[in-house]
């Protein structure tokens, strides 16, 4: 190092656990009468995605359903089928965490981080994870939601 201190990338916590489904409303059904909560619904154009969200534990759950054909939420249920798409942990350092990732080999998902939902964003892809995506967020407001 040339005098400066590298920032550490820190987990502060689970944001969210995104799963992709075919049928949010058959989906959430189940898990409201499960755990007794409302599931929170929005749809998202841009992304071309709808989403129930739910909070069990500290944890946000988000239920994504492609509203369109060939989105991202389609491709992934086509090559999956329904289930765990990301883990999205909110993060002290989003450029250090994607520095080290391409450090690691793995691939980082956009050049810039998106802002989303009060926070930076950015995805490590699962290949080389061994597991599902991960999606780092950095906040940007006092508390980020989505």
């Amino acid at each position: 190092m040339t005098g400066e201190t590298a920032q550490r990338n820190e987990v502060t916590r689970i944001h969210h656990i995104g799963f992709v489904v075919s049928n949010l409303d058959q989906t959430l059904r189940v898990w409201e009468g499960l755990f007794g909560i409302r599931a929170e619904v929005k749809e998202n154009p841009d992304l071309q995605v709808r989403l129930g969200s739910m909070t069990i534990g500290g944890v946000k759950f988000v239920f994504n359903e492609s509203t369109a054909p060939g989105s991202r939420w389609e491709r992934f249920l086509l090559a999956n089928g329904e289930g765990v798409e990301h883990f999205a942990l909110e993060v002290t350092n989003i450029d250090e965490g994607c520095r080290m990732a391409k450090a690691l080999g793995l691939e980082v998902r956009f050049a810039e981080h998106k802002p989303m939902h009060g926070a930076l964003s950015n995805f490590i892809e699962k290949d080389g994870l061994h597991a599902a995506t991960i999606e780092m967020m950095e906040p940007t407001e006092t508390k980020a939601e989505i």
